[in-house]
């Protein structure tokens, strides 16, 4: 059994390193701190014009953002139900996120931009508990004389640098086993180069790690590099997938979702690096295409021994939660699911629900079950009858043969050479019978066999394998040719067991009594 394991996930600022590619549209949907001003008096719960003045933590050379100083864009603030109002020539303080246009059903529409609550600090203990109230500022603020140099002035600052620094970050996700993330355990992610991470690296918390293959091909990493992990952050909430969600299920674009966690500490700063190592490079690992977009690994994300991360990470933590599948998972014997249950529900607690991944086992071991109890059946009724067939033929040609016994008893045969007589025609017959019958069983199961190995019942033209995954190891074991002959040779010693009893009572009966006893 493994686990169960409730993993974090950790952040780490690489700004070094190319994470998103030129061609990533996805990347236009993220949110960024910008000063607007107004065209006109305006309350803003449809679609109005005002002038970007300036992006805040925004580097010149920046490109993922999809607006710049000087742009009109339309702003709506949609989810508000009293937005208020805006005033020509004033100068306003928001982080906004693209919402596509403001009718769905107007696709030609202008792209409208929404402001984002905001909330600067949701730092916690590591008991789960938050070290200090949220402290969440108006979605939008008028930027006057001096703001910046005010608390709420210099929280914004950091926290739209915090942002940028959020697009330029690697997720690292650290566990006990490779097989305990569940893409790879379903084999919806796979190493496609290089080793997995041995069970003795995992233990020893060796640094080393799994990349993905389009990480590593826009960084041309390779298995034996070297990857620096400066790790910063702690999520106990989520699961990389929910702040770097996969596009179309590669690693290639997504967007940070800060709406779920706040990228500065109580103090309202961005967290420092709280542990910061070279790894090699193990392995990389390819995701498959068309997988649950809950369980995918999530864009970039980096699989790290969990005992490698030595540091207390107890300072850096920006969300903690409950257990989820996407975050907690752990591993029992297979065909103990049953057990398990029975023994949690005697612990009485209902609050969790379990959901089992078992690649098919249990309905795969409840059918062999009962084709085993059939096999039983059908193994009992058949001895039975073989033992009645014997029982029959041993009345039909030794019990109703005691005249004969008599007769030759009265010419000079001894006993032995009477059960001889008539044992060696009975018991020859029985062996032909059972040799044909053992040389039957074995050219049967041998066709049936072959018969089921060659034909197929499911289609794997879009599994594992043929994409290139090595897959799930399968063993085979082919059953033993000796079970035929085997039940030939206990049916023959059965029939000739019985024959020797059933002849016994022949020898024992007196001829002159048996002769008397004969109707004229």
């Amino acid at each position: 059994m493994l686990g169960p394991e409730k993993r974090p996930f950790y952040g780490a600022w690489r700004p070094d390193l190319c994470l998103w590619p030129e061609d990533t549209h996805y990347r236009l949907n993220v949110p960024f701190v910008v000063e607007v001003m107004p065209l006109e008096d305006c309350v803003p719960d449809s679609p109005v014009q005002v002038q970007i003045k300036s992006v805040l933590g925004k580097s010149p050379e920046y490109a993922l953002l999809p607006i710049k100083a000087g742009d009109v864009v339309f702003l709506c603030d949609h989810y508000n139900d009293n937005p208020q109002r805006l005033y020509a020539g004033k100068t306003y303080l928001m982080c906004l996120r693209s919402n596509g246009t403001h009718d769905p059903q107007d696709v030609y529409g202008p792209v409208e931009y929404v402001p984002q609550a905001v909330t600067f600090s949701t730092q916690y203990r590591p008991d789960g508990t938050l070290t200090e109230d949220k402290i969440t500022p108006p979605a939008i603020q008028e930027v006057i004389d001096g703001f910046y140099e005010t608390e709420d002035g210099r929280h914004w600052l950091e926290y739209a640098g915090a942002i940028y620094n959020s697009y330029q970050t690697v997720p690292v996700l650290p566990t006990n086993r490779t097989q305990l993330l569940l893409p790879f355990y379903n084999g919806t992610a796979y190493v496609s180069r290089g080793e997995d991470i041995t069970s003795e690296e995992y233990e020893t918390g060796e640094r080393v790690c799994l990349v993905s293959e389009n990480f590593a091909k826009l960084n041309n990493i390779t298995p034996g590099d070297t990857l620096r992990l400066p790790l910063y952050f702690a999520d106990y909430q989520n699961a990389p997938n929910d702040r770097f969600p996969e596009v179309d299920h590669t690693t290639i674009g997504g967007a940070f979702e800060w709406n779920i966690g706040s990228p500065l500490n109580a103090d309202g700063e961005p967290y420092p690096v709280f542990s910061d190592h070279d790894y090699t490079v193990k392995g990389i690992y390819s995701n498959m295409p068309g997988t649950d977009a809950a369980y995918a690994m999530g864009a970039n994300t980096v699989v790290i021994p969990a005992a490698s991360v030595r540091e207390s990470d107890a300072d850096n933590i920006l969300a903690y939660g409950s257990m989820k599948d996407t975050t907690t998972t752990f591993q029992i014997p297979n065909g103990t699911i049953e057990t398990f249950m029975k023994n949690w529900l005697l612990q009485g607690n209902a609050e969790l629900d379990f959901t089992f991944h078992d690649r098919g086992y249990t309905q795969l071991h409840s059918g062999l079950e009962n084709m085993k109890r059939i096999s039983v059946l059908f193994l009992a009724i058949g001895s039975a009858m073989s033992l009645a067939l014997v029982f029959f033929f041993c009345h039909v040609f030794i019990s109703k043969n005691k005249m004969r016994t008599a007769i030759e008893r009265m010419l000079g045969y001894t006993r032995k050479q009477c059960a001889a007589s008539l044992l060696s025609g009975f018991l020859l017959a029985a062996v032909l019978a059972v040799a044909v019958g053992a040389a039957a069983g074995i050219y049967a199961e041998k066709q049936i066999a072959n018969k089921l190995i060659s034909q197929q019942y499911y289609d794997t033209s879009f599994t594992v394998g043929p994409l290139g995954g090595d897959g799930v190891a399968l063993k085979e074991r082919t059953p033993s040719g000796l079970y035929s002959p085997a039940a030939g040779l206990a049916l023959l010693l059965t029939t000739t067991l019985v024959s020797v009893v059933f002849m016994r009572g022949n020898v024992k009966e007196e001829p002159l009594k048996l002769l008397g006893g004969r109707k004229e």
